[in-house]
């Protein structure tokens, strides 16, 4: 009989759960974690089950083999001397002594005559009776049958080797430890599902709020999750997600300031274009309507100095101070005109524009003197540029007339790295100039120069007065052109 020691010494590993194999499997890429260990377990525990099936039937083989050669060489000794003892005197008592024998395990006995006459068989085993191993069991594990045949004096006795029931009795063991085997395997399987699920439960909770915040989510914030790497994961993610809203605030509110930003600067643009609009048409009521009147009144009060019936009269003194009063507001007019609307800027440019600015100013305050300095070439601006650039020397100059108590300015102009550069430099009180309420001169400038997205300094300059340096992005008529045509 078979050993059971040797079928059941083989430790049990891991199940898998059979249905998991009537499961289809999509891409690997789309399986979840917890499908992914789950599917591994099961692959690792299948193999082990396969080796453990190899083990036992190869072990199987091995005792049914050893037990039919010891069977069959027992028999074959014991049987050859006790037949040739009874074969000598009577058949009749040998073969009523096979008969009291009965069946020998694992071996089949049949006795014949001289003439071939079968006098004895073994009779059928009662031993799991009429049971077999499945055939493909029992072709792995049956040895070869082998079949002795002794020779007697009168009669020849055969034994043949029938592992059929050692075979069914490794099967039946088989079966136990695989049913034994699959029912553990399935618990194991059910228990890693759950532990394994509850493991990765945290890492759900993460992507469910990775997901929310792809969806827009960024206020969502994740609990405290059990498990050290989790724990750190999850404060992890917190940081990220506040990162995140603090920099989708800081976006909002740099949009909101830009679009503020270019919003002032598209109405500063509009105010000035107004007011220079407003300059120009008060400069030419200026011209032609007041200027015409005090040409007819200053004509008028020539007239009457020059009649007979007024020359040495009081009369002539009176009309001679209203000559001389028209001349001094014609005078006064003819220099407010070109602060109103640089005339001269239309047909001679920045520089001469300029050049002539510092020239009327040089005149009217003899001691003040002024520097021009041009660095490069100049190019023919863009109008609006033009003219801001004009207003902010224009206001840099009166404001060191006015305030500086300087005895000399320079007044740099340059074209570099595509910037417009402005620079008004003077040895006057210095930063004390800009110490005055009400300094809308200064405000001017600033707005001219955000207007135009340039960027404005007042710092102290080389010889301890003031020193006013603009930026301005360098904008040709070449340039508005070519844009103007692409729209």
């Amino acid at each position: 009989m078979l050993r059971r020691t040797i079928l059941t010494k083989h430790t049990p590993t891991m199940a898998h759960a059979p249905a998991t194999r009537d499961t289809p499997l999509g891409p690997a890429e789309g399986m979840s974690l917890r499908l992914k260990i789950n599917l591994i377990f099961s692959v690792l525990t299948l193999f082990g089950f396969c080796v453990l099936i190899y083990v036992e039937v190869a072990a199987t083989r091995n005792s049914v083999r050893e037990e039919m050669e010891a069977s069959g060489r027992i028999a074959t000794q014991l049987l050859g001397r006790v037949a040739n003892l009874y074969a000598r005197d009577n058949l009749h008592e040998l073969v009523n002594f096979l008969r009291e024998t009965g069946r020998v395990r694992a071996n089949e006995i049949r006795l014949y005559d001289e003439a071939g006459n079968l006098l004895y068989e073994s009779p059928a085993s009662t031993y799991k009776a009429g049971r077999n191993a499945p055939a493909m069991y029992a072709s792995l594990v049956a040895p070869p049958r082998n079949e002795r045949v002794i020779r007697l004096p009168n009669a020849k006795l055969v034994i043949e080797t029938n592992p059929t029931r050692a075979v069914l009795d490794g099967w039946d063991n088989l079966r136990d430890i695989l049913f034994a085997q699959i029912t553990l395997f399935l618990l194991a399987d059910l228990l890693i599902f759950w532990v394994v699920g509850r493991w990765l439960a945290p890492l759900e909770r993460i992507r469910s709020g990775l997901r929310e915040i792809e969806h827009g989510g960024h206020k969502v914030r994740l609990p405290p999750l059990p498990g050290k790497e989790a724990e750190e994961m999850g404060r992890a993610f917190n940081r990220m997600a506040q990162a995140v809203e603090d920099n989708i605030q800081v976006r909002q509110a740099s949009a909101e300031a830009q679009a503020r930003l270019d919003a002032q600067r598209d109405f500063t643009k509009l105010l000035h274009a107004r007011i220079e609009e407003e300059r120009a048409a008060l400069a030419r009521e200026l011209h032609d309507e007041l200027g015409q009147s005090l040409t007819a009144i200053r004509s008028i009060s020539k007239s009457l100095i020059q009649h007979p019936e007024v020359a040495g009269g009081p009369i002539e003194r009176h009309a001679k101070m209203l000559f001389d009063t028209a001349g001094m507001m014609s005078d006064a007019m003819h220099r407010m005109i070109p602060r109103l609307r640089p005339i001269k800027l239309e047909g001679m440019g920045l520089v001469d524009a300029v050049r002539d600015l510092l020239t009327d100013s040089q005149q009217n305050h003899p001691s003040l003197r002024f520097e021009l300095n041009v660095s490069g070439a100049i190019p023919v601006l863009d109008d609006e540029l033009e003219l801001s650039a004009y207003r902010i020397v224009q206001e840099a100059v009166t404001n060191v007339i006015r305030h500086a108590e300087a005895s000399r300015a320079q007044v740099t102009i340059a074209a570099e790295s595509g910037q417009l550069r402005l620079c008004v430099s003077d040895n006057g009180r210095g930063a004390d100039t800009l110490r005055r309420e009400g300094h809308y001169g200064i405000r001017g400038m600033q707005e001219r120069v955000e207007s135009h997205g340039g960027s404005i300094r007042f710092e102290a300059s080389p010889e301890g007065g003031l020193e006013v340096s603009v930026l301005l992005p360098l904008r040709t008529r070449e340039t508005d052109n070519s844009e103007n045509s692409e729209e």
